[in-house]
């Protein structure tokens, strides 16, 4: 007796016929539901469903429902990276002996069976299954599984790194897909197609393909099909420079990753997310999404997909200098590829290899492996792979002293280049132009200058918000001085110099003093204005429950999963609004000041000293208006400059702070004089006023207490600070009260009865700050004061929002966050405990201050540390400083260093006396020939002059006339 046949008829005897028909009623109900939410890409429902249909059919023993329940269920397992299950399942099916499972079901299910083994990283293990299961189909005479089979094999071979049989196979799928009416296969077909176009640079043709199987995937509201073309739509963009673009795509990608629970996908979008990151230059932001892509893929995916992820965490800890741990990724990953074999693949562990051999000096292993880098070059006619590979040829040359030979290297990687995207030059014409200057030839600042342009046209791609343009143009911002550097030496050239010096400082700040003087922001509708506001408050109140009441380590690796989904999806939603609001987009960037301009904004009695670190040299340029000077300074014994710098401004800073010796201070402040002030000694005794722009350490150091023989600087010059002379020339006008004077904050609690502290931290009381303020009052008629209990964050926003105030004084405690500025801030109050419905949470933060309308002439920050932050190359100082600048204040006094309560009490009242009892700020005539335009010179301020004065009256003080009670304090600003 068939066996089956006797289930069948058991079952019947054993179950009333209205049961069994009700059975398989819901069973096909489940099948149908399963393939609901398997069209959408959600296969974590469509797995349940599926399974549970499948065992309906099984027990009922209704073959043909079984059979195709059993596919549906192990695709859907397959999916969801249960590999072992979905394949033990295909092989059980195999097996059926029954008419359903024909030719055509034969050929599907060795088709899945391909499917699944090249997922699970086992490609030629899936070529066999495909290779079984293609005849079956053409037997069979279905369209649609010959097309799916040819299709599969396209994308195994474009796995494999085989693009020439990719694309023939892929092409070969097409017709047979364009016969059925079945929009997402199609849609995928034309996504495979785009991803080998993609791999072969023909990127109009990818960009086409793409576009193709994203409108067919929206009309079906697929989330897989969707996740996978904004991914590969992502990719293509970041190829072409078009960062911005990249992170909406990618952010997308990851968004329909999740809908559809797929965790193998999930990591796939989490490591590209890490590597666009990477190529902004934010590097803690890369590792963190390459860190948890790693632990997703360890569970669920294939050894190759390791080992990319693995590779790419590895190059971001070498470049933050961690070597050891790097060389262990670079290693694992090299042995991983190398058991797949894919040549595209071991391209890139190959480069990684090349700089491991040549960081240990082993010259011959690096050549080994450049040669085959060159080969995997050569056979796939990849210029990409190219262009490295001679790249890596030329350092060894470089490594083994022959620098002709360098250059040629470098020269036949450049000429590969330039079949490639424009961004992509960027590097060899770096190269280039730093092998010329080796040489000693005038070829490096043209090749150079080469660069900058396209560095220049890639920074406007970077991104919308200032943290993306930041990192991106860290990686070059060092280029620009280099190259102002070798103006100087070939072309004597300083007006050029300055002005790549003045590029190279400060841009995303200038870029935001721009949009902020046209008003942009305020042109965009109060919808779109109050939800960046509500996206932004959501990141703070994530940051805020991370360094408040957060114990378990579940809560807080729950809440940095949500920090970074958020700050992923801010980022891209900016770059969306540019999209959406051309307005955005017409934002005028600001050009960086010329010498000739700069020259007209000082007066006869003012000069400025700027400085801009250039490799191992320090370039220094004297500003006045009718002459320009300039210096450059090497580290003694070839020490790198920046080392020695920070070294020399610690040593000074660490003087003071510990209230040393004056012949102590003498000393250490003789090392910083000398280089920096004395080259300059004779043409800045003509003058009085000093600005100074910083760069790199010198961010930190107080001129005003450089010993100037026996007296301090400050007893010679009124001294201000600028982040730079572009940025000067965006800072608001100082403006007259609208209503009140003065707002002054005396922050002299913290952490009352029932307060949490903030930040974690018990924060001391400031008992003189309540002094400060009162006295700081007492020379005003107009104020608003917040003191003891009534310092809370929401009534200082509150008082800001009702009044306009000329000037702004907070005397509180600073923290200080150089890891993220934007978490910086200044210590308020929350009004009582932390809740989860609170409003604020006591910090006001440096992100929050940039949403503020500060239209003050001037605010002072007196508190510790206000003036510190994290000094970036290409940025300078960021920290609490720049968002007072972009709320619309004119003018910042911040401090450098913990400062005391009682000292800073008298000093802030002397600083205010001078301030109020100054001369005004420029005389009538001076006033009048700026109207009229024929002066077009910035007035220095009475703002420095009255920090002067309370400086020298502190160094007439018996008790406090050491450094480290008047120092700290300095003018930033108009």
């Amino acid at each position: 007796m068939n066996k089956g046949w006797f289930f069948t008829l058991l079952t019947c005897f054993l179950f009333p016929l209205g049961v069994y028909g009700q059975s398989l009623q819901l069973a096909d109900s489940l099948l149908q539901k399963g393939k609901q939410y398997d069209s959408r890409g959600q296969y974590k429902q469509a797995e349940f469903y599926y399974g549970e249909a499948y065992h309906l059919f099984r027990d009922y023993n209704v073959t043909p429902s079984w059979l195709e329940a059993g596919k549906e269920y192990a695709s859907a397992m397959a999916y969801r990276s249960k590999y072992k299950q979905a394949m033990e399942l295909y092989r059980i099916l195999l097996e059926v002996e029954n008419p359903a499972n024909d030719a055509y079901n034969r050929g599907d299910i060795y088709n899945s069976m391909g499917l699944t083994s090249k997922k699970e990283g086992k490609p030629n293990q899936a070529l066999a299954y495909y290779q079984k299961a293609l005849p079956l189909a053409l037997k069979s005479n279905d369209a649609e599984l010959i097309g799916v089979i040819y299709d599969n094999i396209g994308v195994l071979y474009l796995k494999m790194g085989n693009y020439v049989q990719a694309l023939k196979y892929s092409q070969k799928a097409l017709p047979h897909f364009t016969k059925l009416d079945k929009p997402r296969i199609l849609a995928t077909a034309y996504n495979n197609i785009g991803l080998i176009y993609d791999e072969l640079s023909l990127y109009d043709k990818a960009l086409t393909s793409y576009k193709r199987s994203l409108d067919i995937s929206k009309a079906q509201d697929d989330v897989h099909s969707l996740s996978v073309i904004h991914n590969n739509l992502g990719s293509i963009q970041s190829s072409l420079g078009n960062y911005d673009q990249a992170l909406v795509a990618f952010q997308k990608s990851l968004d329909y990753a999740y809908q559809a629970g797929i965790p193998s996908d999930i990591a796939k979008r989490l490591n590209n997310i890490g590597l666009l990151y990477d190529k902004l230059g934010q590097n803690n932001m890369g590792k963190d999404y390459f860190r948890k892509s790693l632990a997703l893929k360890k569970e669920t995916s294939s050894s190759q997909s390791i080992a990319v992820t693995t590779a790419n965490l590895g190059s971001l800890l070498w470049n933050d200098g961690k070597r050891k741990e790097a060389s262990v990724l670079y290693d694992n990953a090299f042995e991983l590829r190398k058991e797949v074999g894919n040549p595209y693949e071991l391209a890139l562990s190959l480069q990684n290899m090349i700089k491991l051999s040549l960081d240990q000096q082993n010259i011959e292993q690096a050549r080994g492996y450049t040669r085959q880098l060159k080969t995997i070059g050569d056979t796939t006619g990849s210029y990409d792979i190219l262009e490295d590979a001679w790249a890596y040829f030329g350092d060894i040359s470089a490594a083994e002293g022959n620098p002709q030979k360098a250059l040629q290297h470098y020269q036949k990687s450049y000429a590969a280049s330039q079949l490639l995207p424009t961004h992509r030059q960027i590097g060899p014409l770096k190269r280039l132009a730093r092998q010329y200057h080796s040489l000693g030839s005038d070829s490096a600042v043209v090749y150079g200058q080469q660069a900058v342009e396209l560095i220049e046209q890639s920074r406007t791609k970077a991104g919308a918000t200032s943290q993306l343009k930041t990192g991106y143009f860290q990686k070059h911002s060092d280029f620009y001085t280099r190259l102002a550097s070798w103006l100087l030496e070939y072309r004597q050239d300083p007006r050029q110099a300055f002005r790549l010096a003045e590029q190279a400082k400060a841009r995303s700040f200038s870029d935001d003093l721009a949009q902020a003087a046209q008003n942009i922001d305020q042109k965009l509708p109060e919808k779109v204005r109050i939800e960046r506001k509500e996206k932004r408050n959501h990141i703070d109140s994530l940051y805020s429950r991370m360094e408040g009441g957060i114990t378990t380590e579940q809560q807080r690796s729950r809440t940095r999963q949500q920090i970074r989904n958020a700050e992923l999806e801010y980022a891209a939603y900016e770059n969306r609004l540019r999209e959406q609001y051309p307005i955005l987009k017409k934002a005028v960037a600001p050009k960086a000041i010329t010498l000739e301009r700069a020259q007209t904004l000082v007066d006869d009695e003012t000069a400025v000293l700027e400085y801009a670190v250039a490799g191992n040299q320090l370039l220094m340029f004297l500003i006045t208006a009718d002459e320009v000077h300039v210096e450059q300074f090497s580290a003694p014994d070839g020490r790198p400059l920046n080392e020695e710098l920070t070294a020399r401004v610690t040593s000074f800073r660490e003087a003071i702070i510990s209230n040393a010796s004056r012949n102590r201070l003498k000393t250490t402040s003789n090392r910083l004089y000398q280089p920096l002030l004395k080259p300059f000694e004779q043409v800045l005794s003509n003058y009085r006023n000093l600005i100074i722009v910083p760069d790199g350490a010198l961010a930190y150091l107080p001129f005003e207490a450089l010993s100037q023989g026996d007296r301090y600087l400050i007893e010679n010059f009124r001294i201000k600070y600028e982040p730079s002379l572009t940025s000067l020339t965006l800072l608001d006008k100082a403006r007259p009260a609208n209503n009140k004077e003065l707002l002054a904050v005396a922050g002299s609690q913290f952490a009352s009865e029932g307060e949490r502290p903030l930040s974690g931290k018990q924060l001391a009381g400031l008992p003189s700050t309540g002094v400060e303020v009162d006295s700081i009052a007492s020379h005003f008629n107009s104020v608003s004061l917040l003191k003891d209990r009534e310092v809370t964050e929401e009534a200082f926003k509150t008082l800001l929002q009702q009044n306009r105030y000329r000037y702004v004084h907070l005397a509180t405690h600073g923290i200080i966050n150089e890891n993220k500025p934007g978490r910086s801030g200044l210590a308020l109050s929350t009004g009582g405990e932390l809740t989860a419905t609170s409003k604020e949470d006591g910090m006001l933060r440096s992100s929050e201050v940039f949403g503020l309308d500060i239209t003050s002439d001037m605010v002072v920050l007196s508190a510790c540390n206000t003036g510190l932050g994290k000094v970036v190359d290409g940025e300078g100082m960021l920290g609490l400083q720049r968002s007072f600048f972009y709320a619309g204040t004119s003018t910042v006094i911040v401090s450098l260093w913990n400062v005391y309560d009682r000292s800073t009490a008298i000093f802030m009242n002397e600083y205010y006396k001078a301030l109020l009892n100054g001369e005004s700020e420029e005389n009538w005539v001076d006033a009048t020939l700026r109207w009229i335009g024929w002066d077009e010179s910035l007035p220095f301020g009475q703002k420095a002059t009255a920090m002067r004065q309370a400086k020298l009256k502190m160094l007439n003080h018996p008790l406090f006339h050491h450094p480290v009670y008047w120092a700290p304090f300095i003018v930033v600003g108009r």
